[in-house]
C-alpha cells in the first residue's frame, strides 16, 4: 500500500506542476516591509478634556493622549511645539521623568518656545506649560520627541479652563491671557495662602500681579533659604511696581504680598520663576490697578 501511495504522489507531481505564488521564484524578489516607527506628533493641534481631570497633572493625565481636534473647537490643551530630545538621552531604557536631565531639557525648550508663541514671558500669562514625552511603548519603539503643551488655568492650583481658539499671541496686543489681579484664599488662622484665583482688575479683588522674580540657575537653595529669597525679591518687585524703593516702602508699610512658584519640583524641571502679588494689608477689596500708587492711595 505504501508503494501505491508513493507512486500516486509521484505521478501527480509530474502532471502539470504545483501551484505557485507570485512568479514562483523565492530567490530575492520579495519586497521588504518598512521598519515600524512611532510617528512624530504634529504641532498646531488641540485636545479636548476627558474624564474628571480638573487641574494640570504633572503625571501627564489622560487628556494629553486624546486625539487632536481643531483649535476652534472646545479644548483644554494645545500643542504649540514639537522637539527632539538631545542625543545624550537616546540610550535611556525609559522616558525621562520630572527631575531627570532629559525632562529638564524638554521643559527648558518648551519655556523658550512658549515665550515666542505667546509674545512675552509665559510667567505673565494664565497658563501652565507641560512637556509630554513618549509613553513607555512609544519609547521602546524609538520615539525621542517631546510635545510642548499649553493649558489655560484659572488659579495657582492650576484649575483647567476649557477654551476655543489658539493661545497664540496671548501676551501681544490687548494681552488676553495676561495675569492682572487676583483674589487669594487664606487658611482659617490667616497665616497661609491656599490658592490665588486670577480675576480682572475691573472686578473687586485683594491682590495684583506685580511681576516674576527669576533667580539664576544652580542648585536648589533649600526650603528655608528659598522662602526668604522669594519674600525679599517679591517685596522688592512690589515696591518697584508702586514706583518706590524697598526702603521707602518699609517706612510706609500697609501692604501684603503673596508668591507662587519656585518649588523644589519646579526648580528641578527647569522653572525657577516666582510670580509675585501685592495687596492691602487690611485686605480691603478694590477695583482698578494700584500700579504707581503709594499704599495710602490704594
Amino acid at each position: 500500500m505504501a508503494g501505491v501511495v508513493a507512486a500516486l504522489a509521484l505521478s501527480l507531481a509530474g502532471c502539470g506542476g504545483a501551484a505557485t505564488v507570485g512568479d514562483g521564484d523565492l530567490g530575492g524578489d520579495w519586497a521588504l516591509l518598512p521598519e515600524a516607527k512611532v510617528p512624530t506628533p504634529d504641532a498646531g493641534v488641540c485636545r479636548p478634556k476627558t474624564g474628571d481631570d480638573k487641574v494640570v497633572d504633572w503625571t501627564l493625565a489622560a487628556f494629553f493622549a486624546e486625539r487632536p481636534v481643531p483649535c476652534t473647537q472646545s479644548h483644554v490643551t494645545e500643542t504649540y511645539y514639537v522637539g527632539k530630545l538631545p542625543a545624550s538621552q537616546s540610550d535611556r531604557t525609559s522616558p525621562p521623568d520630572p527631575g531627570d536631565a532629559g525632562f529638564k531639557s524638554a521643559y527648558t525648550s518648551c519655556a523658550k518656545q512658549a515665550n515666542t508663541f505667546l509674545g512675552g514671558d509665559f510667567h505673565d500669562a494664565r497658563v501652565s506649560i507641560v512637556p509630554v514625552l513618549p509613553l513607555e511603548h512609544e519609547w521602546q519603539g524609538g520615539a525621542r520627541w517631546y510635545r510642548c503643551e499649553i493649558v489655560e488655568i484659572s488659579d495657582t492650583l492650576e484649575k483647567i479652563v476649557a477654551r476655543t481658539g489658539s493661545a497664540k499671541d496671548g501676551l501681544r496686543g490687548s494681552k488676553p491671557l495676561a495675569i492682572t489681579c487676583a483674589n487669594d484664599t487664606l487658611t482659617d488662622d490667616k497665616k497661609y495662602v491656599t490658592n490665588i484665583a486670577f480675576i480682572a482688575c475691573a472686578k473687586p479683588h485683594y491682590m495684583e500681579y506685580t511681576g516674576t522674580w527669576l533667580p539664576g540657575d544652580g542648585k536648589w537653595p533649600g526650603k528655608d533659604a528659598q522662602a526668604t529669597a522669594k519674600s525679599r525679591n517679591c517685596y522688592r518687585l512690589g515696591a518697584e511696581y508702586l514706583g518706590m524703593t524697598a526702603s521707602e516702602l518699609d517706612s510706609t508699610g500697609g501692604i501684603a504680598w503673596d508668591t507662587w512658584g519656585g518649588s523644589e519640583l519646579m526648580w528641578s524641571v527647569g522653572d525657577r520663576g516666582v510670580r509675585c502679588f501685592l495687596g492691602d494689608y487690611d485686605r480691603k477689596k478694590r477695583t482698578g490697578s494700584i500700579k504707581g500708587k503709594k499704599p495710602s492711595e490704594f
